[in-house]
């Protein structure tokens, strides 16, 4: 029996390297949580606006509109993670934010249709279109972001036929809209009571959707799946996986959750605006998912950390403006933070990867 070698230095019993440097450290917590650095960033955020603005960005009127931005543009930025796992992106979400809440506010003006019957009927429109998207990509073999590109100009092309572009005032139909997105908060009720939940209702909707999205990802079968097919899709064929019906599942999911951030805005605002989701709303979301940790180049997310993501951009959005900035500035750090993300997460990637060796 040949001698048992001692373990080479730097190296544990696994023959993984040992980190030498903070650097290296720090690197290897954020690869094990990828929510830890955004999450830091939102906090200083917090503390830098609560400072600049003499305590009022803390306050519950001001907080509600942060949050529900977070809500509208996290669920869109959740909705992306999902297919970003998988190796696709989606750039057609926002013309589903626009047109599933007008075909529900048109049958309700037109034909009476209860708001929630149309709701119902607008997510489907949404996971319908995200099935059309999957299966455009994986059959055809169209790349997703043309595929999604040309359902973008097609869906806003329609919306804006539909009613000759004009907005169209949706019914208030209680329950429904103080439950989905109506504020009926006013500054004399309790923050605890009914009216002070609904200052945050498409908040609680989005932490709902994406508590459940993460608990699928990292509990289930369809989340080990769907990260298998974005990590490696020849293996994962190898060993079973649907590789291509994961793909069309996620941009189904991801059309749906799109159709309902619209109609929760939609009920937020009793109107319906063909124009409610331009494409930079579906930037803005890629752009929460990259700062939160999801990686451009598939095979890993976190849906979590793409809701902390949202806040910081809806922390930026709404804060240099209260604190008196310009609002265009908040598109100078959002890029630049991107482009940081990007660095940081490849740098993780590359580590772990060296660590391995």
């Amino acid at each position: 029996m040949p001698p048992i070698e001692p373990l080479k230095a730097g190296k544990n019993a696994v023959g993984v390297k040992a980190p030498h440097t903070m650097t290296e450290r720090l690197l290897i917590l954020l690869s094990r949580y990828r929510e830890a650095s955004i999450a830091v960033v939102a906090i200083v955020l917090v503390i830098y606006f609560q400072v600049g603005s003499d305590g009022g960005f803390l306050s519950p009127q001001f907080m509600s509109v942060v949050l529900r931005d977070t809500g509208r543009l996290g669920l869109i930025a959740a909705a992306e993670v999902m297919l970003m796992i998988t190796g696709e992106i989606d750039l057609s979400l926002s013309a589903i934010f626009s047109i599933a809440p007008y075909v529900m506010a048109l049958m309700s003006v037109t034909w009476g249709v209860p708001l929630a019957v149309g709701a119902v009927i607008g997510v489907l429109i949404g996971v319908l279109v995200g099935a059309i998207n999957g299966i455009i990509t994986v059959r055809f073999r169209v790349p997703s972001l043309i595929t999604t590109v040309g359902m973008l100009f097609f869906l806003q092309g329609i919306v804006v036929s539909i009613y000759n572009s004009q907005p169209i005032v949706a019914p208030v139909e209680q329950p429904f809209n103080a439950i989905f997105g109506q504020s009926l908060y006013q500054p004399s009720d309790a923050l605890l009571s009914w009216h002070g939940v609904t200052a945050f209702t498409p908040f609680l909707w989005t932490v709902l959707i994406v508590l459940a999205l993460a608990l699928a990802l990292n509990r289930t079968t369809f989340g080990l799946h769907t990260i298998a097919t974005g990590s490696n899709i020849i293996g994962a064929r190898e060993i079973g996986v649907r590789a291509d019906r994961m793909k069309i599942y996620n941009f189904m999911i991801a059309g749906g959750c799109a159709a309902f951030a619209g109609i929760i805005n939609t009920a937020q605002f009793t109107s319906a605006d063909p124009q409610a989701g331009s494409p930079f709303l579906t930037l803005q979301a890629i752009a929460a998912a990259v700062i939160g940790g999801t990686s451009l180049l598939g095979g890993s997310g976190t849906v979590i950390g793409a809701l902390i993501g949202a806040f910081v951009v809806a922390s930026l959005n709404n804060g240099l403006v209260m604190i008196g900035a310009q609002a265009t500035v908040s598109d100078i750090y959002l890029g630049a933070a991107i482009i940081a993300a990007m660095i940081l997460s490849i740098q993780v990637d590359r580590l772990r990867t060296r660590r391995r060796l």
